[in-house]
C-alpha cells in the first residue's frame, strides 16, 4: 500500500504523547475504588495494576513489530488484512467507524461537557432546544448536546488543517495531565497528611484466593490501560518509523505504568483501602484526605483536561483507518482524498465528525459501545495473533524490530484477551450477541465494495 500523500511529520515525542494521552483518561481517577471491592489489600491492588500494565506492554510490543514492518497509517486494519485477508480487516475497520471510534468520540464529548458543567452550570441543562422523531429514531438537541457537537467539530477542524497542529494540541493536553498526576504524587509525598500504616497489611492471601474475584478486578484495569497502541494508526505519518514506533510504544506504556502505580500508592498513603471500597471518585477522596481541604474543583479540572486529551487523540487517529480502507477500494473512494495543502485525510475526518455528531444527537453511542466490548477484545487478540501468522506466512518480511520473548509474550496476550472476552460474554451474553450482529452487518457491506472494486479494475 502506498501512502505517500500522508507526510511523516510526527517525531518520537509526539508519538509518546499521543499514546500516553490516549491511555490516561478518566479510569485512573475512579477505578481503584471498584477494584478495592474485589481485592481489599494494597498489595493485591498494586499487583493487578502491574499485571494490567504488563498485558498492555505485551500488546504494545507485539504491535511495535507489526508497525515497524508495515509503517502505514491504518493500524490493525493493515495487520488483520495482511494476516487473515481483506474481509477480517474490513470488519475491524467497519466496527471502528460504525461504533468503536465514532461512538467513543461521541461518549467522550458528552462526558467532557458533563464535567465542564461543574464550572459552567449552564452546560448541564437537559431541556431540549429541538427534538424530532426521524423514522422512529429520536433526534434531540439540548444545550449540552450542542456544546458536545461543537467540541467535536472544533477538534476535527484542528486535525483537518494539519497533523502537526493536532500533535501540538495533543502534546499540550498530555503534558498537562501528566504534570497534574506528578503534582498529586509529589505533593502527596512531600506535604500530604498521609499514613504509611495504610499499607499494612500489604498482602492478605486469603482475600486473594478467589480467582474469579481476581479476574473481575482485572477487567476495569485492562480498560484503564486501553489505548496502548494509539500510534499504530498514525504509523504512516511518523518520522523514522522503524526506530520511533517501537520506542514510542515501549516508553509511553512504561511511563503510564509508572504513573498508575505511583498514583495508586499515593491513594493508599492517603486513606486505608477499606475507605476506598466502592468510592467512585477515589482520587478526590484521597486528595481531600492528603491536603485537608475540599479538592472537587481541582480533581474535576484534571479529569476534564484528561478527557479532552483522550477525545483529541481518538478524533486524530480514527480517520486513518477509513483512509486505508478506502485506499484498498473497500470504503467510500472519496475518503482517499488527502488535502493538497494540509496533507491530511480531510474527507475521512469530515465523515467521522458527521457520524459522531449523529450519534450524539440520537444518544445511541452508549449502548452501541456496550455491545462491542467483546468484539474489541477479540479484534485485539486477532491483531496480536497477526504477528504469529505473519512470522509463518511471510518469513521474508523485513522486521527492523522483533518482539522480546517471542512467542510467549504474544501468546500470553492472546490467551488473557480471549479469557476477558469469554468472561464478558458470560456476564453479558445478549450484549455480546448484539455486538456480533453489528460486525455481521459489515459482511454484505464488504461484498458490496469488493464487487465495486472488481468492476472498476
Amino acid at each position: 500500500m502506498e501512502q505517500g500523500a500522508l507526510r511523516r511529520r510526527l517525531g518520537l515525542f509526539d508519538a509518546v504523547m499521543l499514546i500516553a494521552g490516549n491511555i490516561i483518561g478518566i479510569g485512573i481517577f475512579v477505578t481503584t475504588g471498584e477494584i478495592a471491592q474485589s481485592l481489599p489489600t494494597p498489595g493485591g491492588i498494586l499487583l493487578i495494576w502491574v499485571l494490567g500494565g504488563c498485558l498492555a506492554l505485551a500488546g504494545a510490543l507485539s504491535c511495535a513489530e507489526l508497525a515497524a514492518s508495515m509503517p502505514y497509517s491504518g493500524g490493525d486494519y493493515i495487520y488483520l488484512r495482511e494476516a487473515y485477508g481483506s474481509l477480517i480487516g474490513f470488519l475491524s475497520g467497519w466496527s471502528s467507524f460504525l461504533v468503536t471510534f465514532s461512538g467513543s468520540i461521541a461518549l467522550l464529548a458528552v462526558v467532557f461537557t458533563a464535567f465542564l458543567s461543574f464550572f459552567f452550570p449552564v452546560l448541564s441543562g437537559e431541556q431540549a432546544l429541538f427534538s424530532l422523531d426521524l423514522f422512529g429514531l429520536p433526534l434531540r438537541l439540548s444545550l449540552a448536546h450542542l456544546f458536545s457537537i461543537a467540541v467535536v467539530v472544533v477538534l476535527s477542524a484542528i486535525h483537518y488543517v494539519g497533523v502537526a497542529t493536532g500533535a501540538i494540541v495533543q502534546n499540550i493536553l498530555t503534558v498537562l495531565k501528566i504534570g497534574a498526576l506528578l503534582g498529586i504524587i509529589l505533593l502527596g509525598i512531600l506535604v500530604g497528611k498521609g499514613d504509611v500504616d495504610h499499607f499494612s497489611p500489604f498482602f492478605e492471601l486469603e482475600k486473594m484466593g478467589d480467582l474469579s474475584l481476581f479476574g473481575f478486578a482485572f477487567i476495569p484495569v485492562i480498560f484503564t490501560y486501553a489505548g496502548w497502541n494509539a500510534v499504530i494508526y498514525m504509523a504512516g505519518e511518523v518520522r523514522e518509523p522503524e526506530r520511533n514506533l517501537p520506542r514510542a510504544l515501549l516508553w509511553a506504556n512504561v511511563l503510564v505504568i509508572f504513573l498508575y502505580l505511583a498514583i495508586n500508592a499515593v491513594y493508599f498513603y492517603a486513606v486505608p483501602v477499606e475507605k476506598m471500597q466502592g468510592a467512585i471518585r477515589v482520587s478526590e477522596l484521597a486528595t481531600t484526605a492528603l491536603f485537608g481541604r475540599q479538592t472537587s474543583a481541582w480533581i474535576t479540572a484534571i479529569i476534564t483536561v484528561s478527557i479532552l486529551g483522550s477525545l483529541n487523540v481518538t478524533i486524530m487517529i480514527g480517520p486513518r483507518i477509513y483512509y486505508a480502507m478506502a485506499a484498498d477500494g473497500l470504503f467510500f473512494r472519496r475518503l482517499t482524498r488527502v488535502h493538497p495543502r494540509f496533507s491530511t485525510p480531510s474527507n475521512a475526518i469530515v465523515l467521522q465528525a458527521l457520524w459522531s455528531c449523529m450519534l450524539i444527537l440520537t444518544g445511541t453511542f452508549g449502548f452501541l459501545l456496550n455491545y462491542v466490548t467483546v468484539i474489541i477484545t477479540v479484534f485485539s487478540a486477532l491483531t496480536v495473533g497477526a504477528l504469529l501468522v505473519l512470522r509463518v506466512r511471510r518469513p521474508g518480511l523485513e522486521r527492523p524490530y522483533k518482539i522480546w520473548g517471542y512467542p510467549v509474550v504474544p501468546v500470553l496476550f492472546i490467551l488473557v484477551s480471549l479469557g476477558i472476552a469469554l468472561a464478558t460474554l458470560q456476564e453479558k451474553p445478549m450484549d455480546a450477541l448484539r455486538g456480533l450482529g453489528i460486525v455481521v452487518l459489515g459482511i454484505p457491506a464488504y461484498f458490496f465494495w469488493q464487487n465495486r472494486l472488481q468492476k472498476s479494475q
